[in-house]
This record gives structure tokens, sequence and C-alpha cells, in this order.
């Protein structure tokens, strides 16, 4: 990393180590903008790998930390793999899913560290303790930033590995190379859009001098680093921007940024679909907290009101014609239809009239040099300038609404999906808008009951209350409970249904009950292999009789060893009935030929 950079002249000689901090520092300026939420690390690697800054949210100590970096031994990419495995697991667990971007020049390593020698020792030890590592990346994004020009023949060799390595150990990763002047050959990207937490990675390993060719126009510099950094940012920390909706009033609606921005949902019903939120999340209804309480959800998210920030490009313009633009819209709010008090809806007409004047009145910048939107000053129509953190929104107005009534909001995030909004605190000053986004289906929170079936207060018919907690089917803590901690207690419940079965037809209804009880246990806890074990043992049990002596014995057995078998009686809510005796016209005690079993 502290060879110069091919094909530039002296005047402009760079260093690989004096582009990657510049592109990190890019990096950080992004997450500043877009995603100030975002936890960032730094980690540097040679022989070792080393914390240099622990995760934090202040990008400026990352800055100052990555001026310090000094040079180390020698490059080993399977080290700083370890201790990113290391980091995550203890700090924020294998499931969080997290973003490592390696700053690098795509280097092989050397001696027992190269790449070379991990591949030969992972060869058929996939599942060797030692290799325990790859398994906790495994929600991990690996993004290397591959800093090289197509004349370098040591960046052109080592490239292909570095693909080699994600598809040899399946991890998730992708390899951004910048676009070369000849062929402009540009590396293959796939979006990947949650993040929850970033680690950026810088390397500091010396290499070895390559010769460069002098008289080759280099393409690897800062606007090529800037371009790579725009690449991935786009890939992987977009906002992900959705309009939440509120009522069937127009203005009751504005753009809002969710993060971290949602996984889509992969839902398996023989073929494996992605099921994404809608660009239009709407609210459907309000309940209070202590109705929703605490139900199974996928994930939690921040919901922000989506601040628009002008490009400075932009900024002149809009300065020139702001005189004009104020004139027009004083013109428009002064010219308001003359309303006549003595109509009979004068009150009605009026309000209306504050609402559509406060909703479409038009705002402009007014403090042009500010580089935060938060902080610029706007211009109503009435010429009073109010900061941008001070504009009307939609989003503030229902967090507001909802902390003082103790509400959530139902919110519909695609076809059969919900979610709910409720405003969330984290300490006794500050609250925020949180989502909860809900598994897939209508019938997911079973105290609600089917959240399309839900209603407005103002329909119960009179005399009718709220019915909440939805009554279930069966009750948990009314039904026996089945517990196989040793072996002699399944033993024993096995043993007592064999016992009901030889007592048939006096015992019947008793061994399809024992039967059903623990059909449902093996199923609750997915002990699906007792089921054909118990088909087995019927089917020898009625083998054993012989049809002379007890023959509804061995049909009701054959019946039961095959109902066990049926897919269709793998739910808890269905018990498998004995067959019902008939007797067709003429039968009778003088007439058994004519008696049978249906089912």
């Amino acid at each position: 990393m502290q060879r110069q950079i091919p094909g530039r002249s002296e005047e402009n000689a760079l260093t690989y180590h004096q582009l990657a901090i510049k592109g990190i520092s890019q990096l950080l300026e992004h997450l500043s903008v877009t995603s100030k939420l975002e936890y960032v690390s730094l980690i540097t690697y040679s022989t070792t790998s080393e914390v240099k800054v622990d995760f934090t949210r202040d990008y400026d100590t990352i800055r100052q930390a990555v001026k310090k970096v000094e040079p180390g031994d020698k490059l080993c990419l399977i080290s700083m793999l370890k201790n990113v495995a290391s980091i995550l697991s203890t700090n924020w667990g294998t499931q969080n899913y997290c973003q490592v971007i390696v700053f690098t020049d795509c280097g092989l390593g050397f001696g027992s560290t190269a790449l070379k020698g991990f591949f030969q020792s992972y060869v058929d030890k996939e599942n060797e303790p030692e290799f325990d590592w790859i398994g906790q990346l495994k929600a991990v994004k690996l993004n290397f930033v591959c800093m090289g020009v197509q004349s370098d023949y040591y960046f052109t060799r080592a490239f292909p590995v570095y693909q080699q390595l994600i598809d040899f150990t399946g991890l998730k990763g992708q390899l951004f190379m910048p676009k070369f002047v000849k062929d402009a050959v540009e590396g293959t990207e796939n979006s990947n859009d949650i993040n929850k937490s970033s680690t950026i990675i810088s390397t500091s390993a010396t290499a070895s001098t390559m010769t460069s060719h002098s008289n080759h126009k280099s393409e690897l510099g800062r606007t090529a680093m800037f371009e790579l950094i725009e690449r991935v940012c786009e890939a992987n920390f977009k906002p992900f921007e959705v309009t939440l909706k509120a009522g069937g009033y127009c203005r009751l609606e504005c753009p809002v940024l969710i993060w971290p921005p949602p996984v889509p949902h992969k839902i398996e019903n023989g073929v494996k679909t992605l099921l994404k939120i809608s660009q239009k999340i709407e609210i459907c209804g309000y309940l209070s907290l202590s109705e929703i309480g605490s139900p199974a959800s996928l994930s939690r998210h921040l919901v922000i009101p989506k601040v628009d920030r002008e490009k400075p490009t932009r900024r002149s313009s809009e300065k020139s014609g702001s005189s004009k633009s104020s004139n027009s819209v004083t013109n428009s709010t002064s010219s308001k239809p003359a309303l006549d008090i003595n109509q009979p809806n004068y009150e009605y007409e009026k309000l209306e009239q504050e609402i559509r004047d406060f909703y479409t009145k038009d705002v402009k910048d007014g403090d042009e040099s500010s580089e935060d939107a938060e902080t610029n000053a706007t211009k109503s129509g009435s010429g009073a300038i109010v900061p941008a953190a001070e504009k009307e929104s939609m989003c503030v107005l229902l967090h507001g609404a909802m902390k003082v009534e103790n509400l959530a909001a139902l919110v519909l995030l695609n076809d059969n999906w919900y979610g709910f909004l409720y405003s969330y605190a984290d300490s006794k000053k500050k609250s925020n808008l949180m989502l909860n986004i809900l598994p897939p289906g209508n019938n997911v929170i079973p105290w609600l009951g089917d959240l399309q079936l839900l209603g407005f207060a103002e329909d119960l018919m009179p005399g009718e209350t709220s019915a909440f907690p939805v009554k279930a089917d069966k009750r948990s803590y009314s039904q026996s409970f089945v517990v196989w901690i040793k072996q002699v207690s399944l033993q024993s419940d096995v043993q007592k249904v064999l016992r009901h079965a030889r007592k048939m037809p006096e015992k019947t209804q008793h061994f399809f009950k024992e039967m059903n009880r623990i059909r449902r246990a093996a199923l609750s806890i997915g002990f699906i292999e007792l089921l054909e074990a118990m088909a087995t043992l019927f089917e020898k049990e009625s083998a054993q009789l012989t049809l002379g002596t007890n023959p509804e014995c061995s049909i009701q057995l054959k019946h039961a060893a095959i109902e066990l078998r049926k897919p269709s009686n793998r739910d808890l809510k269905v018990s498998i009935v004995p067959m019902q005796k008939f007797s067709a016209t003429g039968g009778g005690p003088d007439n058994p030929a004519a008696a049978g079993f249906a089912y």
C-alpha cells in the first residue's frame, strides 16, 4: 500500500495508502449526510489485525485515526476476516447484518499468510473447527474497493483470486474496481440493502514495488476513487424511502426514511419468493398500546422524516428568482375567496380554508449559505422566515399525537402484510417514531384476531363492546401437558395407547384420545419420527390379531396407522377420529355379513 500508483507523473505522485485515506474520508462524508445512525469501526491488518477505532458514530474520530495509520510488515487477509468474525460475534451477534468495506490493492500475501495457502488448507476441511469463523461471517457482506490499474500485473493477477475467495467460501461479497480508460471495464454490481453496522477496513501492509509503465495514462486517482465510493454507497447505503399516508385527505402524507433499510422477507411455499415493503405504506387505524402488547416481530426500524437537501449548483439560480417567486406567492395568498358570514356553514368553510392554506403554502430557502438543511431558513407565503427543522410535517404530527394518546398505528406494508407505528423513548427526553414489522399474514397477533376484520369503534352496535383479547379456540393452559424428558416417560405413553387398543371396541374413544394427545405433543416439538414409529407399531399389532377374535380392533389399528402417515394430519387443529360402524339394509345380529365400517 506504500507503492506509488503506476502511470502518474512525479508532480501528481500518489500512493495507494494516500488514495485509501481519501476514499475513507469520502465514505464518511456520505454516511454523515445519509446514514448518521451508522456505527463505524476502523480496522487495519497486516500479519495481525488491529482495531484502531471501536464502533462509534463520531466519524471525526475515525478521520483522525486514519491519518495516523502506520505501515505493517506483510499482508494477511485471513487475519482480518477472523478478527471481524470475532468482533461481530462478541459485540453484535452473528444474526445482525454488517457491511465490511475493504480498501486494498488486492495483495495475495507472502509465504504462510498467502491466500494460496488458505485455499490448500480449506479444501475438504470445511467442517473443521478451525474454519468455524467462516460460518460467523454469513451475515456479513464483504465489499472490496480494489485499487489498481490495468497495466499493473500485480493487480490483474490478484483480482480474480479475490473473487475466487468469495465464491469458494460461500460468503456474500462484491468487488468494486475502477473503470479502465481503455476498455471501460466495470465490476459487476449487486444491490444488498439492509445494514446494521458498517466496518471500514484499511490495509496497511507493505508490498514489493512493481514495474510501472510511465507512458500509460493512469485511470486510478481521486476522481476514480470518488466514483468507486459512489458505487459502494449506491449498492449498500442507499436510504430506504417510502411514502407514509394517513387517511383519505391528500395532504396527510409525506416521504419518510426507514432505517435501517428492511430486508426482503423470504417466503417458502414450494417456491422461494421475496416479499418487499411497498413504496407507499398506509395507516389502517389506531389501537391502544395495551391492546397490541408485545407481539412477535421480524424487525424494528426508525421512521425519520425526509429532509430535502438542495444542491449547491441550484442555489444561485434560486436566489436570483427568489424575489419574483415570493411576490407571486404573496399575490396568490392574498387573493383568497371571500366567505359570507351570513351563510349557515360559515364556520366549517372557514376551517376548511385555513386547513387548505396551511397545506398549500409554498416554502423556499432563505439562507443559501448553510450546508445543513436542518439549519436552513425558509420563507413562507406571508414572508416570515421559518427554520427548516420547524417545517410542518405529517410524520411529526403523527408521532406527537400517538405519544400523547398512548396509541399505535396499524399500517399496511404490502398485500396481507402489516406492521405498527408507535412512539419509542430511548431516554427521558428523546423519543422516536418506531416501525415494528410483523410476519406476513393477517392473523399474526392471536389476541387481536384477524387484522382484516378489525373495524372502528363507531361502527359497534348498541350494547356491543370491543372484545379484546379475542377468545382463542383452545387455551394453552387448559390442555394436559406432555413431558418427555426421560425415555421411560415416552414408553409409558405409548404403552398406555396399546393397552387401550387391545381393549377395543370398548376403549375405542380412549384409544384415539390418547393417540391424538401424543400426536399433538410430537408435532409441537417437531418429533415427526414418532408418528411413523407409532404407525409401524400399530401395523405390527394389527397383524398379530386374528380377524375372527377381534376384527374391529384390527381395522381401527390399520386406520390409525394410515391417518398418522397423512401429511394433511400434521395440523395441530386436526384430530383423528375412529371409523364408524354401520349396518346395511337387513343387517343386524342375524346378518353380520351386512355390517361394515365407514370413515
